[in-house]
């Protein structure tokens, strides 16, 4: 039977809110010792990271504990934002297991850690498997990782988000057992008789119609319908954002297709990535992803109104998958652009899910970016909410 509870605290002395949130997360899973930890901790509290790891240790009575620096964290208690916070959840189970791992150094080295990872899932399969994973966003690139596990064991589900830090740092931090590191992956596999459900919900609108880009090279876009894309992105924005063009890069996205085989932008299917630059008397817009003549496009507006239907939308869907049943646990990686930064507001997301779903074990992070799988591919995700609930099977 599977067991998991969340726990988390504000406390700002690091083996008090060590104690604390592993207190409450082993109480609400009804257990005395944990098979697995998951922690989330803003950088408040990893100058002590060895009094924070021995802390949960000594509370879930073991070592298999995995986790990350987060710029904020999460449960369904609610968010910390801005301030100390340490979010721990607990799993035990005789059937589902989860294997931490730490892989140091990362940069230059993700496609063969993804071998190793692609091989790992494929020598356990049997039932369902999930790699969850925390890479340093410093020093990573995501892609390569998914291109190594897929060369390796084909599609295997990965979700999770980037590490990240309030700015005061300059790095992020993995945790793994008792060991810290940066320039990093972690992160666990879970496998056993259970089931996924994943939602992505988007925090940026489209604002355009979808469009084909005309003309392109590497991620330079010259042409969208045949015309100066420049042009193209000036009608769409006009007013004030046109008048001061690196405020409007701090709004205005733009929208490509996550499965290039079916070229689609509709609801759903699009992956938000910045504009990296503008060229007025060119014509040219830089994105920041390599783009092809010929591929569909949207422009779209970072709006927390938007995002807040589009999460009651996203939950909509998972409330029709779960079919009744409820989850075991789940994680929610949370993009640092949201969160009160997009609302005005602190806990929209959590209390959302709260909302829709009930109470279950629920822990998240503010990530640098998200991963998730969207058209039957892995994809680094941008300005989204992932949300993955997990339930048991037999």
């Amino acid at each position: 039977m599977l067991r998991a509870g969340a726990g988390l605290s504000s406390h700002t002395f690091t083996e008090r809110a060590a104690e604390e949130a592993a207190t409450q997360a082993i109480a609400r899973a009804g257990v005395d010792r944990a098979d697995f930890v998951l922690v989330f901790s803003t950088v408040d509290h990893l100058a002590n990271w060895q009094t924070l790891t021995a802390a949960i240790q000594r509370v879930a009575c073991t070592d298999q504990l995995v986790g990350s620096s987060a710029a904020g964290i999460l449960t369904g208690e609610g968010e910390v934002e801005g301030s100390a916070g340490l979010a721990v959840m607990v799993l035990a189970s005789e059937n589902i297991r989860a294997r931490p791992f730490l892989f140091h150094p990362l940069r230059g080295r993700e496609e063969e850690i993804g071998d190793e990872l692609g091989r790992a899932a494929r020598a356990g399969a049997g039932g369902e498997s999930l790699l969850v994973a925390f890479p340093d966003p410093y020093n990573g690139r995501p892609q390569r990782l998914f291109d190594g596990i897929a060369k390796t064991a084909g599609f295997v589900p990965v979700v999770g988000a980037g590490s990240s830090e309030n700015g005061s740092q300059g790095m992020t931090f993995q945790l793994c057992g008792d060991k810290i590191a940066t320039n990093a992956l972690s992160g666990f596999s879970l496998s056993g008789p259970f089931a996924t459900s994943n939602g992505i919900t988007q925090g940026c609108r489209p604002v355009s119609a979808p469009m084909t880009i005309t003309k392109a090279e590497g991620n330079l876009i010259f042409e969208l319908d045949h015309q100066p894309a420049f042009e193209i992105f000036a009608r769409v924005i006009k007013g004030p954002l046109l008048e001061n063009l690196e405020r409007a890069l701090a709004y205005v996205f733009v929208g490509l297709p996550a499965d290039r085989r079916r070229n689609s932008v509709g609801a759903g299917e699009y992956l938000v990535r910045n504009i990296a630059g503008l060229d007025p008397q060119k014509g040219i817009l830089a994105v920041g992803e390599e783009v092809f003549e010929g591929e569909r496009m949207v422009f779209t507006l970072r709006d927390g109104e938007r995002a807040r239907e589009d999460l009651g939308q996203m939950l909509e869907r998972q409330l029709q998958t779960l079919g009744g049943k409820t989850p075991g646990f789940g994680f929610y990686f949370n993009c640092c652009a949201r969160g009160r930064s997009l609302y005005g507001l602190d806990g929209i997301d959590s209390a959302y899910i709260r909302r829709a779903l009930g109470d279950f074990p629920l822990i998240g992070m503010f990530g640098s970016f998200e991963m998730g799988p969207l058209g039957g591919k892995n994809h680094l995700l941008a300005y989204t909410g992932v949300l993955v609930l997990v339930t048991e099977e037999g």
